[in-house]
């Protein structure tokens, strides 16, 4: 599983630089990746696995950078017209949130989507049989 780690910091020139670096040097692999600047304000979604998660929230607040935690659902759907619009009708059905979604990649006839909800465990059940634990 993914989890990620939302980074709110200055932005400035090298800011991602300066985080891949961080990470590199503890030798964790950035998964996911999503970066907006906001007025002077830069934020920042990195996706790393469940398993160097500690590790790199560590080494980033070690480095006076500010993390706010979320956990993200990795699901493996057909790329296909209509797919994500019945995937996020569920959950809407379901009163469910969802917080942030990017689309990971593709591979072959399938698309990989990371989701962060509000309600993870209620999210887990709706979608038992398109959930996969990482990108195969």
């Amino acid at each position: 599983m993914i989890r990620e780690l939302i980074i709110v910091a200055r932005d400035k020139i090298g800011l991602l630089a300066d985080i891949s670096y961080i990470l590199t040097k503890e030798k964790i692999n950035i998964e996911q990746i999503g970066a907006n600047a906001i007025g002077n304000n830069a934020v920042i979604s990195l996706g790393v696995l469940s398993a160097k998660y500690n590790k790199a929230r560590s080494a980033l607040e070690k480095n006076k950078y500010s993390i706010l935690p979320m956990e993200s659902i990795i699901v493996k759907m057909k790329d296909k017209s209509g797919a994500l619009a019945e995937m996020t009708r569920k959950l809407a059905n379901a009163k469910i949130s969802i917080l942030n979604i990017h689309k990971l990649g593709k591979q072959n006839e399938y698309a990989f989507v990371s989701i962060i909800v509000d309600k993870q465990r209620k999210t887990k059940k709706i979608l038992s049989n398109i959930i996969v634990n990482e990108m195969e």
